[in-house]
């Protein structure tokens, strides 16, 4: 028996079968070959056929036929108003509020302070004690007060150490619109040559209860050698003040060949157990000289140093600090008139 195939020459019957494999059922097209009409898969002549140009090309070029050059662009923008512009904040500049103060026993120091805001008075005293009839809020943390008030109506007190009612400080603090101040209250004199602050003299009473327990919490030696530091630094331990001299009182004397001393305007400090006087020494003659130590004497001297020079050049200035012990107060007795004068 003889199969339908065995007709076909060999060649074709090949190729009958191969595209038998491949051709899906869903050919559309038919290809003539010569003796066999057989379906050709569609996936078959997409391949035959030239493939389309790349549309990724043509987006790439249509940006380049929309550019359309404008000119005097800017001209054409409409004008912002300046209130819609937001403007930068500027800078607040820094504000100071810290005051040295100078008081006195039996003198009322004027101090403005902020009005709706709390402020801060720092006093010479350790503890100190407050006498008031205004309405001000009114607080005490170790040394220092703190105020605030709504009114405007001045706020008046008394301050007070804990341990001697005999010193008291008359303040009247006036509120204004302000920032918080910080008033550091000094009690005692201002410096010599400082402006709008008046001079008590020596005889004035002065309160030494803190310099008392600053200068007996140490050694004898010890307090003098921090002393004298704190004064070169321009600062002052706690509880010390300014004076000022009077007629009669005793001063260092100072004598030193080549260089020349003066006192006409000296600082004298006072604390409870001591008193420094501060001069200014110069350094007169044509050659280098050294401070001597022993060139002041007083009745009650305790010790002396020079800063910031212990060697002079010609010309040249420094302080010297002459620290003298404060006399014990002999108590007032009564006298007896004799019966022989």
């Amino acid at each position: 028996m003889i199969t339908p195939l065995q007709n076909v020459p060999a060649k074709l019957a090949a190729l009958f079968i191969a595209i038998a494999a491949v051709t899906p059922a869903h050919a559309q097209e038919q290809v003539a070959i010569p003796g066999l009409n057989l379906p050709v898969a569609a996936s078959a002549q997409a391949a035959q056929q030239p493939a389309p140009a790349p549309q990724v090309e043509q987006a790439k070029e249509e940006p380049k036929k929309r550019l359309v050059l404008v000119e005097n662009a800017v001209g054409e923008i409409p004008a912002v108003p300046a209130s819609v512009m937001s403007r930068p904040a500027t800078p607040s500049k820094p504000v100071e509020t810290r005051q040295d103060v100078i008081v006195a026993s039996g003198t009322n120091t004027l101090i403005p302070i902020s009005r709706s805001q709390i402020n801060r008075l720092v006093t010479p005293f350790e503890n100190p004690n407050i006498q008031t009839v205004s309405a001000a809020e009114i607080s005490t943390s170790g040394n220092v007060i703190y105020v605030t008030t709504e009114n405007e109506q001045p706020v008046t007190m008394f301050v007070t150490p804990e341990d001697d009612e005999s010193v008291a400080i008359s303040l009247t603090l006036l509120p204004q619109n302000i920032p918080p101040i910080q008033a550091n209250l000094i009690l005692g004199q201002a410096v010599p040559g400082a402006a709008g602050a008046a001079m008590p003299a020596m005889g004035s009473k002065a309160y030494s209860g803190t310099a008392r327990k600053w200068e007996r919490s140490q050694p004898y030696m010890d307090t003098l050698r921090s002393l004298m530091r704190e004064l070169a630094m321009g600062s002052m331990p706690r509880g010390y003040s300014f004076g000022a001299l009077s007629s009669g009182d005793t001063i260092p004397a100072c004598a030193q060949p080549a260089i020349s001393y003066d006192f006409s305007k000296s600082q004298l400090i006072q604390g409870h157990d001591f008193r420094v006087y501060v001069a200014v020494a110069e350094n007169v003659s044509a050659k280098t000289v050294e401070f001597d130590h022993g060139a002041c004497s007083h009745p009650n001297r305790a010790a002396v140093s020079s800063w910031p020079h212990e060697i002079l050049e010609p010309g040249q200035k420094t302080e010297v600090f002459v620290i003298t012990r404060v006399p014990k107060v002999i108590a007032d007795t009564s006298v007896r008139p004799s019966l022989l004068d």
